[in-house]
């Protein structure tokens, strides 16, 4: 069931109290997310509200931000324009970049270089679809196509088209696949690699940082292991955001304990693997700025 983000805040709070982080780490879709999608993906601008905001929020102690986008990591840089305290993870997870001093990374997903060669074919092929107002933005590892300007039929025989190119070359069939989004196809590699997985490993890298320092963790016995606790709040708006909506988990080796407890949070009330919703974007910092009141007053206890 979905419970209102904002409405049902006191649910919010229980989660954080029972899961007593040590940090929590916000991995926030950019376009309807953050921002209003427009109708061209180039016209979307961070008003100088919500870059303050973000700039305000990443200079939180043990609070990380994390963008999570389908854009391609140059492009949310730039546009965000924020270099310090923030991560950046691009065309759905294949690029990763992280300007915290204490955590430092810089991530391209294994082999997808090999896939230029193949894309960049791709998009000779899709230009030549003759339809107008189709916006194509070639992103190097992935190739978006927004239609939100086309009509129904527009829409259709450009989906067919885009098939038929993927299906009729037997290279393209085997390496490529389509993606679908909110007015949007998506050609991409066919690497087992999503936002989901850019934010598990965004994770998995932060707590081999947090666990090898030496002022992390709490003691539980002369063997000095060490346990954290991460709260992941992921917050997206698009089918491929779902990838982020995943189940608390824990590892333990012999020396560490790390606990991941997650919030997952979807913008619109509809069918979706979060448990809270958003009525829009226009929500989103209110819910980040109320998670991280909660836990900034459970850490002053």
């Amino acid at each position: 069931m979905l419970h209102n983000g904002i409405e049902k805040i006191d649910k919010i709070k229980k989660i954080i109290d029972a899961s007593n982080p040590n940090i929590i780490v916000f991995c926030i879709d950019f376009d309807g997310t953050l921002v209003k999608i427009c109708k061209s993906p180039y016209d979307v601008v961070v008003t100088p509200k919500l870059h303050d905001f973000l700039n305000e929020i990443s200079g939180i102690k043990n609070v990380f931000l994390c963008v999570v986008t389908g854009r391609e990591l140059t492009d949310i840089e730039n546009r965000i324009n924020i270099k310090r305290n923030i991560i950046y993870s691009g065309n759905h997870g294949f690029e990763i970049k992280s300007y915290y001093e204490d955590f430092k990374l810089n991530f391209l997903v294994e082999n997808v270089d090999n896939y230029i060669p193949l894309l960049t074919e791709a998009l000779s092929q899709v230009k030549k679809i003759d339809i107008n107002n189709l916006i194509i933005e070639n992103k190097k590892f992935s190739i978006s196509l927004h239609y939100r300007l086309l009509n129904n039929n527009e829409a259709k025989f450009l989906k067919q088209n885009v098939k038929n190119i993927i299906n009729k070359n037997p290279e393209f069939k085997k390496y490529l696949h389509i993606a679908k989004g909110k007015k949007i196809l998506e050609i991409r590699p066919k690497i087992n690699w999503n936002k989901g997985s850019a934010c598990d490993y965004i994770i998995k890298e932060m707590a081999k940082t947090r666990l090898t320092s030496n002022n992390n963790g709490t003691a539980l016995d002369t063997v000095s292991i060490k346990r954290f606790n991460i709260l992941r709040v992921n917050i997206g708006d698009d089918i491929t955001d779902e990838t982020m909506f995943s189940q608390n988990y824990s590892s333990t080796t012999e020396k560490t304990i790390l606990n991941v407890n997650l919030i997952n949070c979807v913008i619109g009330k509809k069918q979706s693997l979060a448990d809270f919703y958003l009525a829009n974007y226009n929500y989103t910092s209110i819910f980040i700025r109320k998670i991280i009141d909660i836990f900034q007053f459970n850490r002053q206890k």
